[in-house]
């Protein structure tokens, strides 16, 4: 016998309801209601009042459901903090009417605006995420904890969490929300323990299709904007934490295999070298490492004699002018309300219709405003600095270095084998500086790169991809090769 205190206690939909009087017909058990009495499966007709009374709770607990669903979003729109972790920077307060609402909380606050200027000069969320771990800098569930009296857990700082983190618009202080997925009938999806899926954050429109700001913003759009393009830039790129020590880590790579070398620490006697990520399988291919000196120099050398002189560009955000994301989404909303004209309650003289052909009308004036602006789209901008990228070079530490090197792409081969007296001899390096063009678009051109410049004309005009030089002979290649 299974006994429990009222239906809605033990099943919420009739169709569960049929699965467990199915399974208790099968395996011979009695379901009791301690409350209901006239709820009796013993009986001839117990079944079906069961599956009524069952239908009646599932279309109440709709009910509720629904009116809690239009409590919240009347809450969100009104700008009320309805619960749970806050977003970073912000805590929730009560204001004088009595209602909770966000606020910043300054010693997020001065954490963000940290953290912001490091990513825009260039430094890797890894490496901020490590620090902000080591400083025992609290994340925002701790932080939350500890205004609420709870105790603190310690969490971790992690850089996925950071870059979402830092691309919420909940940081320009806007109200974001995430709606349920819904099939092709309109019904809510669920996954397999019966929760609810939820789509993408979306932001809160007001009634005239703005933004709805709920809290002071931390960060300006400009800014916003800036931390977008620079974090989309770094998608593909592989950075190292602050723990690498390495100048050439993913920058040098194994010439008879093609694996990337790591730092070997030197033991006594023995100074550090790079080595091929196959010395540690049982088959390797035989290369022998090289001195992470000798390696170093080499590149260095290289880029300072050809890069030495040329003045170095500073990469600056220009704001632009640029409104198009926000006219695709004017036309998007405008697209959804003129679909609903004519249509059940929004039929010609109904109060609906008349609110919708204001919303309507409110959009097509932004839609013309913006149409008619001058687009001038946002984006990096190179500005001369007035410094050699000779004495930038040097100013930098090795991490920086080795961010610059990655990402131009640049990568040493190299070829080592095991001379007389059981000393290292290198063979032979391959250097390549990547894509040069990528790489020149940052100087003034000075001696060598000035060289270049004319060069890379030149191979544009003739459809020539690049140069190689085998054996003291120059070869071209051509686009498409």
């Amino acid at each position: 016998m299974i006994v429990f205190f009222r239906m809605d206690r033990i099943v919420r939909r009739l169709l569960d309801l049929a699965d467990l009087i199915r399974w208790c017909q099968a395996h011979s058990v009695t379901v009791v209601s301690a409350t209901e009495q006239f709820l009796d499966l013993t009986m001839p007709f117990g079944d079906v009042i069961a599956m009524l009374v069952a239908k009646v709770a599932e279309m109440e607990l709709a009910a509720i459901s629904e009116r809690n669903a239009s409590a919240f979003r009347h809450n969100l729109r009104a700008g009320k903090w309805r619960g749970g972790i806050p977003p970073w920077g912000y805590l929730p307060q009560r204001d004088e009417a009595g209602t909770w609402r966000l606020v910043q909380d300054p010693e997020q606050v001065s954490i963000i605006r940290e953290v912001v200027e490091r990513v825009l000069s260039g430094e890797p969320l890894r490496s901020v995420a490590h620090d902000l771990t080591e400083r025992k800098v609290l994340t925002p569930r701790d932080r939350f904890a500890q205004a609420q009296g709870r105790e603190v857990r310690g969490y971790e700082w992690h850089s996925s969490g950071l870059k979402r983190a830092l691309t919420s618009q909940t940081l320009l202080g806007y109200a974001l929300t995430r709606e349920p997925l819904r099939d092709a009938q309109g019904r809510i999806q669920r996954d397999t323990k019966g929760r609810k899926i939820f789509g993408p954050e979306t932001v809160v429109l007001t009634d005239d299709n703005s933004p709805l700001v709920r809290a002071e913003p931390i960060i300006t759009r400009g800014v916003f904007n800036r931390l977008g393009q620079e974090l989309a830039d770094r998608e593909n790129r592989k950075e190292p934490t602050k723990r690498s020590k390495g100048l050439l880590l993913q920058v040098i790579y194994c010439g008879v295999c093609g694996r990337p070398a790591y730092r070997l620490k030197g033991g006594p006697g023995r100074k550090p070298r790079y080595r091929c990520s196959s010395a540690q399988y049982r088959e390797n291919c035989g290369n022998k490492s090289i001195p992470l000196d000798y390696a170093d120099d080499a590149v260095e050398r290289s880029l300072l004699r050809v890069l030495g002189e040329s003045e170095r560009m500073e990469r600056v955000w220009d704001a632009g002018s640029d409104h198009s994301a926000e006219l695709a989404e004017v036309n998007d909303r405008l697209v959804d309300l003129t679909s609903l004209l004519g249509s059940g309650p929004y039929r010609a003289g109904t109060p609906q219709r008349q609110a919708l052909d204001r919303q309507i009308a409110s959009l097509a004036a932004r839609q013309e405003e913006l149409s008619a602006e001058a687009v001038r789209p946002a984006g990096w901008t190179w500005k001369p600095t007035g410094e050699k990228f000779a004495d930038w070079w040097n100013r930098q530490d090795t991490t920086a270095r080795n961010i610059w090197l990655r990402s131009m792409n640049i990568r040493l081969d190299f070829w080592c084998s095991a001379g007389a007296n059981g000393r290292i001899e290198v063979e032979r390096l391959n250097l390549d500086l990547g894509d040069l063009f990528k790489l020149t678009e940052q100087m003034v051109p000075k001696g060598r790169a000035s060289d270049w410049a004319g060069v890379f004309a030149h191979m544009q005009d003739n459809d020539i991809a690049g140069i190689e030089v085998r054996d003291g002979e120059v070869h071209l290649i051509a686009k498409g090769d």
